[in-house]
Protein backbone atom coordinates (compact mmCIF):
# COMPACT_ATOMS: atom_id res chain seq x y z
CA UNK A 1 0.00 0.00 0.00
CA UNK A 2 1.28 3.23 -0.80
CA UNK A 3 1.51 6.25 1.26
CA UNK A 4 0.39 9.51 0.35
CA UNK A 5 1.57 12.86 1.52
CA UNK A 6 -1.50 15.12 3.42
CA UNK A 7 -1.87 18.43 2.53
CA UNK A 8 -0.73 19.76 5.35
CA UNK A 9 3.25 17.72 4.92
CA UNK A 10 3.14 18.92 1.29
CA UNK A 11 3.00 22.46 2.56
CA UNK A 12 5.26 22.41 5.81
CA UNK A 13 7.70 20.63 3.46
CA UNK A 14 7.38 23.17 0.93
CA UNK A 15 8.16 25.67 3.92
CA UNK A 16 11.00 24.19 5.67
CA UNK A 17 12.40 23.96 1.97
CA UNK A 18 12.20 27.55 1.15
CA UNK A 19 13.55 28.29 4.57
CA UNK A 20 16.69 26.78 3.92
CA UNK A 21 16.87 28.08 0.43
CA UNK A 22 16.51 31.79 1.60
CA UNK A 23 17.00 31.64 5.51
CA UNK A 24 20.77 32.11 4.88
CA UNK A 25 19.97 36.09 3.26
CA UNK A 26 18.33 36.48 7.28
CA UNK A 27 21.84 35.63 8.34
CA UNK A 28 22.97 38.78 6.57
CA UNK A 29 20.96 41.28 8.99
CA UNK A 30 22.92 44.04 10.37
CA UNK A 31 21.16 45.93 13.45
CA UNK A 32 23.34 49.31 12.32
CA UNK A 33 21.72 49.18 9.38
CA UNK A 34 18.07 50.24 11.22
CA UNK A 35 19.35 51.48 14.62
CA UNK A 36 21.79 53.79 15.84
CA UNK A 37 23.07 54.14 19.32
CA UNK A 38 21.95 57.06 21.39
CA UNK A 39 23.87 56.55 24.18
CA UNK A 40 23.30 55.81 28.18
CA UNK A 41 22.22 57.94 31.33
CA UNK A 42 21.15 58.16 34.28
CA UNK A 43 18.10 59.79 35.72
CA UNK A 44 16.46 61.39 38.86
CA UNK A 45 13.03 61.18 39.38
CA UNK A 46 10.38 62.81 41.89
CA UNK A 47 6.85 63.54 41.83
CA UNK A 48 5.81 67.29 42.32
CA UNK A 49 4.46 66.76 45.94
CA UNK A 50 7.07 64.04 46.58
CA UNK A 51 5.30 60.83 47.48
CA UNK A 52 6.87 59.16 44.67
CA UNK A 53 10.95 59.52 43.80
CA UNK A 54 13.52 57.86 42.61
CA UNK A 55 16.56 57.18 40.25
CA UNK A 56 17.69 54.76 37.40
CA UNK A 57 18.96 54.14 34.05
CA UNK A 58 18.28 54.33 30.19
CA UNK A 59 19.47 53.04 27.32
CA UNK A 60 18.30 54.78 24.10
CA UNK A 61 18.39 54.05 20.41
CA UNK A 62 17.59 56.69 17.14
CA UNK A 63 15.97 54.27 14.19
CA UNK A 64 18.27 55.36 11.15
CA UNK A 65 17.43 58.60 9.11
CA UNK A 66 14.13 59.30 11.51
CA UNK A 67 13.94 61.47 14.61
CA UNK A 68 12.17 58.03 16.35
CA UNK A 69 14.24 57.55 19.23
CA UNK A 70 13.74 54.45 21.60
CA UNK A 71 14.48 53.85 25.32
CA UNK A 72 14.71 50.83 27.47
CA UNK A 73 14.69 51.65 31.09
CA UNK A 74 15.60 50.86 35.03
CA UNK A 75 14.04 52.72 37.58
CA UNK A 76 14.01 52.08 41.46
CA UNK A 77 10.92 53.75 43.07
CA UNK A 78 10.03 54.66 46.21
CA UNK A 79 6.57 55.28 46.59
CA UNK A 80 5.29 56.94 49.86
CA UNK A 81 1.31 57.01 48.01
CA UNK A 82 1.40 53.26 48.07
CA UNK A 83 3.62 52.62 51.56
CA UNK A 84 6.47 50.71 49.29
CA UNK A 85 9.09 50.46 47.24
CA UNK A 86 9.26 49.47 43.65
CA UNK A 87 11.25 48.40 40.67
CA UNK A 88 10.34 49.47 37.24
CA UNK A 89 10.79 48.06 33.78
CA UNK A 90 9.49 49.61 31.16
CA UNK A 91 10.37 51.28 27.26
CA UNK A 92 9.71 54.44 25.73
CA UNK A 93 9.47 55.89 22.25
CA UNK A 94 9.53 59.49 21.06
CA UNK A 95 9.59 61.60 18.49
CA UNK A 96 12.67 63.88 18.82
CA UNK A 97 14.78 66.35 16.20
CA UNK A 98 18.86 65.49 15.98
CA UNK A 99 19.34 68.91 17.02
CA UNK A 100 21.53 70.72 19.70
CA UNK A 101 18.18 71.73 21.55
CA UNK A 102 15.89 69.11 20.68
CA UNK A 103 11.91 68.88 22.20
CA UNK A 104 10.80 65.32 22.38
CA UNK A 105 7.34 64.17 22.46
CA UNK A 106 6.26 60.24 23.77
CA UNK A 107 4.75 57.29 25.82
CA UNK A 108 5.43 53.94 26.55
CA UNK A 109 4.74 51.64 29.55
CA UNK A 110 6.10 49.36 32.13
CA UNK A 111 5.89 47.10 34.46
CA UNK A 112 6.05 47.76 38.54
CA UNK A 113 7.41 45.13 40.67
CA UNK A 114 6.84 45.20 44.45
CA UNK A 115 10.05 44.70 46.55
CA UNK A 116 8.65 45.51 50.17
CA UNK A 117 6.12 47.45 51.96
CA UNK A 118 6.58 49.47 54.60
CA UNK A 119 4.24 51.11 57.37
CA UNK A 120 1.52 48.80 55.83
CA UNK A 121 -1.86 50.50 56.26
CA UNK A 122 -0.40 53.95 57.05
CA UNK A 123 -2.60 55.60 54.94
CA UNK A 124 -5.88 57.11 55.78
CA UNK A 125 -7.34 57.04 52.61
CA UNK A 126 -8.16 54.18 49.79
CA UNK A 127 -7.69 55.82 46.97
CA UNK A 128 -5.10 53.83 45.89
CA UNK A 129 -4.17 50.33 45.69
CA UNK A 130 -2.78 48.31 47.94
CA UNK A 131 1.09 48.22 48.69
CA UNK A 132 1.10 44.59 48.36
CA UNK A 133 0.78 44.05 44.61
CA UNK A 134 2.56 44.75 41.52
CA UNK A 135 1.37 46.78 38.48
CA UNK A 136 1.56 48.03 34.76
CA UNK A 137 1.18 51.39 33.76
CA UNK A 138 1.13 53.95 30.68
CA UNK A 139 2.89 56.73 30.62
CA UNK A 140 2.78 59.94 28.24
CA UNK A 141 5.68 62.52 28.62
CA UNK A 142 7.71 66.02 27.17
CA UNK A 143 10.49 67.18 27.66
CA UNK A 144 13.82 68.85 25.95
CA UNK A 145 17.30 67.71 25.31
CA UNK A 146 20.33 69.45 25.36
CA UNK A 147 23.57 68.71 23.93
CA UNK A 148 26.83 69.72 25.10
CA UNK A 149 30.64 69.24 25.05
CA UNK A 150 31.60 67.78 22.16
CA UNK A 151 28.33 67.02 21.32
CA UNK A 152 28.45 63.36 22.91
CA UNK A 153 27.11 64.59 26.54
CA UNK A 154 23.53 65.85 27.15
CA UNK A 155 21.10 67.04 29.90
CA UNK A 156 17.27 65.98 29.41
CA UNK A 157 14.50 66.55 31.41
CA UNK A 158 10.66 66.69 31.18
CA UNK A 159 7.49 65.96 32.76
CA UNK A 160 5.32 62.04 32.67
CA UNK A 161 2.34 61.51 33.28
CA UNK A 162 1.22 57.87 34.62
CA UNK A 163 -1.33 55.79 34.58
CA UNK A 164 -1.77 52.27 36.19
CA UNK A 165 -3.79 49.54 35.47
CA UNK A 166 -5.20 49.92 39.10
CA UNK A 167 -9.45 49.83 39.49
CA UNK A 168 -8.64 52.71 41.97
CA UNK A 169 -7.20 56.39 41.07
CA UNK A 170 -3.79 55.68 41.42
CA UNK A 171 -2.75 58.55 38.34
CA UNK A 172 0.29 60.34 39.55
CA UNK A 173 3.01 62.29 37.58
CA UNK A 174 7.04 63.29 38.11
CA UNK A 175 9.49 65.39 36.82
CA UNK A 176 12.84 63.69 35.56
CA UNK A 177 16.49 64.79 34.84
CA UNK A 178 18.78 62.78 32.96
CA UNK A 179 22.55 63.23 32.53
CA UNK A 180 23.65 60.83 29.57
CA UNK A 181 26.79 60.33 27.12
CA UNK A 182 26.47 58.96 23.41
CA UNK A 183 28.66 56.99 21.62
Amino acid sequence: MEKRLTPFSRRLGLLLGLALIFGGSAFGYDVRDYEEDAGISISIVREPSGDVYGGGFESGVWLVGTPVFGELFGHWLANRLQDGNYYSIGMTLRLKPRTPVAPFLGGGGSYNGLTSDRNRGSRADNSFRDPDSSYWKGHAEAGVRLWYGSGAQFIEGGYRRHWTDSGRAFNYDWWFIEFGQSF
